[in-house]
């Protein structure tokens, strides 16, 4: 993907009136509820859409819901909480910062496991091929991580230093639980903090499938290009959707200030 084609389309977007702060607060809301909701259903949580935002907006407790799921996007959210602030805050990326996105997405489910630097092998479920690191590679591997990420933001595209961040992270799988979750938040850190949109991969089978398949196929021919590329196609078409939303707002408001008796 050409991502200075996401350039136009962001000062595209900057050109249109902005939204209202009542509009702009029931967007971010909406935003919020599809990260969390989206984000914990690639994990296997059987919350839905409408069941989340009951439960952040509310506080709702879901009859014949697992409780686990139920924790787990009240601490998504609270991990997304922290990623904007992050973001407002443009910090340099450290590992405790990584550390403390898992322990909030892990705090009232796995409050013992958070932030924890796993000591046994894993291995991705129904495949032979294993890329995560070895538990002796970690922390090394952090260490480099970090280092790459506090060169590249300033030397690659935002798109693509949000996408590889992910790839790199979730390849090195550092964490006993949470190492999607958090991943899918650093990426949307990088994002954010460069001035685009908050992306949320779709939890249907067939987006996830891709998302599953395009990253594993990255991990195992060494090479994000792909996976950079689909991150790439769901920034495109948030920035599209809110081009259109910001369009609209400004076509209702001429209309509404022609279309009237009273002068």
């Amino acid at each position: 993907m050409k991502f200075t084609k996401l350039n136009g389309l962001k000062v595209q977007m900057s050109k249109y009136r902005p939204l209202d702060q009542d509009q702009l607060k029931a967007l971010e809301k909406e935003i919020r509820v599809e990260h969390v909701w989206s984000s914990n259903a690639i994990e296997g949580s059987k919350i839905s859409k409408f069941e989340t935002e009951a439960i952040i907006e509310r506080g709702m407790t879901i009859h014949g819901e697992s409780i686990g799921d139920v924790l787990s996007t009240i601490d998504l959210n609270e991990a997304y909480d922290y990623m904007l602030d992050l973001a407002s805050r443009k910090k340099p990326l450290t590992q405790t910062i990584i550390r403390d996105l898992n322990r909030l997405s892990l705090a009232k489910t796995h409050p013992e496991w958070g932030g924890e630097y796993r000591t046994l092998e894993v291995h991705p479920a129904k495949i032979d091929y294993n890329p995560y690191a070895e538990p002796f590679d970690i922390r090394p591997d952090m260490d480099a991580l970090i280092t790459w990420a506090n060169s590249a933001q300033n030397n690659l595209h935002p798109v693509q230093y949000a996408a590889d961040l992910h790839y790199k992270f979730v390849t090195i799988h550092p964490f006993r639980d949470g190492n999607g979750r958090t991943a899918r938040l650093l990426m949307n850190l990088a994002l954010t903090e460069a001035g685009f949109p908050v992306v949320n991969i779709m939890p249907d089978k067939e987006s996830r499938n891709e998302y599953m398949d395009i990253l594993l196929d990255s991990q195992i021919k060494k090479d994000p290009t792909k996976f950079e590329n689909l991150v790439g196609k769901y920034t495109e078409e948030t920035l599209l959707k809110h081009i259109r939303i910001l369009k609209l707002n400004e076509e209702n408001k001429k209309d509404a200030e022609q279309d009237t008796n009273l002068k």
